[in-house]
């Protein structure tokens, strides 16, 4: 056994408690929490600052960790896209490999136990075979217009007859890259092409006001792009609604539905896909929106909606790190008002059930086991993260 105690011990499925303990078994798994009067006669590990359990990155592109860096910053959705293009031809299938490799470590050194992971490739397969963390593998479908989608439909098989062999018994679904990147068709066949209907789905959502444009006035710089690339444009039909009022009614109900990014999703949105689906997690990247868009959220919109938010760090090609911790420091520092037991929420248990993992993962629950990690220089008196916050795995 390992008895554990801080400043404040942050179950996250209670109220902090001042002075608690984590009660850990030689397997990880946790025992108990306790008030540290109530323990006698053990030998404790004392820290400074708070326990918490491990993070889960709810939104991660590992197989792009090799981009670090190569791409400018703040160029719009667009401009991204287009540089993201022209970069990733670059790269040696070692730099790939590596890349990966590093990139996991990296969200194993900052407390993170759990992953959803976009996946448009097999590169991450044989790391994921290590099982070091719990991935939820998104296989991504895009094909534009409807005919691309019996090729898009092969190509996905491809991969996921991969990642089976790889890796039996993987979690993982067929799902939407982005609405103005999956045509009708593609859309009405996922999630359940090859009989996968049930599980989690995810998509991209409202990640520019470009793409609002799209779907509303059939104008904008997506579309600009995307005719330069060569694209014929003249079947696109305007809604006069917004992005996510257009698509909502092609997600099925029955799933939970991890809509990603939300930096141009307004109430009105909001409003609409939680009467349509008690299903809907909002997964937010926010040094990633500031690295291609240089915006954020309107998180207050969420939490007055009681909407259920949950933390991704997207790819090293649009951010400098993989830690929920510093997704959680940029939130703070724009919103001083949203308390740090929030935030917790959003990176750890909230996750956890948007991935299904909540019966292992996410809180400090006997017989759970989520991973444990301290966070230090927690401004213990105002109950909030600073400039100096940093993480260290514990469990």
């Amino acid at each position: 056994m390992r008895y554990l105690t801080a400043d404040y011990i942050f179950p996250v499925s209670q109220a902090p408690i001042k002075n608690g303990v984590v009660v850990i078994d030689d397997e990880g798994r946790i025992s108990a929490i306790n008030q540290k009067s109530k323990i006698k006669n053990q030998k404790i590990e004392t820290y400074s600052g708070i326990i918490c359990p491990g993070f889960v990155n709810a939104h991660c592109h590992l197989e792009l960790s090799h981009m670090k860096g190569a791409i400018t910053q703040k160029t719009g959705l667009s401009g991204f896209i287009k540089d993201f293009i022209a970069a990733r031809r670059r790269f040696s299938a070692e730099e790939i490999e590596r890349g990966i490799e590093e990139g996991e470590r990296e969200m194993m050194e900052n407390g993170i136990v759990a992953v959803g992971d976009i996946c448009n490739v097999a590169d991450t397969f044989r790391q994921k075979e290590k099982k070091n963390l719990r991935y939820y593998n998104f296989i991504e479908g895009f094909d534009f217009f409807p005919e691309n989608t019996e090729a898009e439909l092969k190509r996905l098989k491809d991969i996921i007859d991969e990642l089976r062999r790889i890796i039996p018994g993987a979690d993982y679904a067929v799902v939407p890259h982005a609405p103005y990147s999956v045509s009708e068709r593609l859309f009405s066949l996922l999630p359940s092409p090859w009989g996968e209907g049930l599980g989690v789905r995810s998509i991209h959502n409202q990640e520019s006001e470009e793409e609002n444009k799209m779907f509303g006035e059939k104008k904008g710089k997506i579309i600009e792009f995307f005719i330069s690339l060569g694209m014929d444009f003249s079947r696109w039909k305007e809604s006069g609604k917004s992005s996510l009022q257009t698509y909502l009614g092609y997600l099925p109900k029955g799933n939970k539905w991890l809509l990603v990014h939300n930096t141009f999703t307004d109430a009105a949105d909001i409003k609409s896909a939680e009467a349509y689906s008690k299903n809907i997690y909002w997964v937010t990247c926010p040094n990633a929106n500031l690295y291609i868009e240089n915006k954020l959220p309107d998180y207050n919109l969420f939490i007055n909606a009681g909407a259920k938010m949950c933390i991704g760090t997207d790819s090293l090609a649009s951010n400098h790190s993989l830690s929920v911790l510093e997704e959680m420091k940029t939130i703070s520092s724009h919103f001083l008002e949203i308390k740090l037991e929030t935030l917790l929420e959003w990176g750890t248990l909230n996750g956890a059930k948007a991935l299904g993992f909540e019966d292992e993962l996410g809180s400090f629950e006997a017989g759970k086991k989520p991973g444990v990690v301290l966070i230090e220089g927690v401004d213990l008196e105002k109950m909030g993260l600073t400039e100096n916050s940093r993480v260290k795995k514990i469990v």
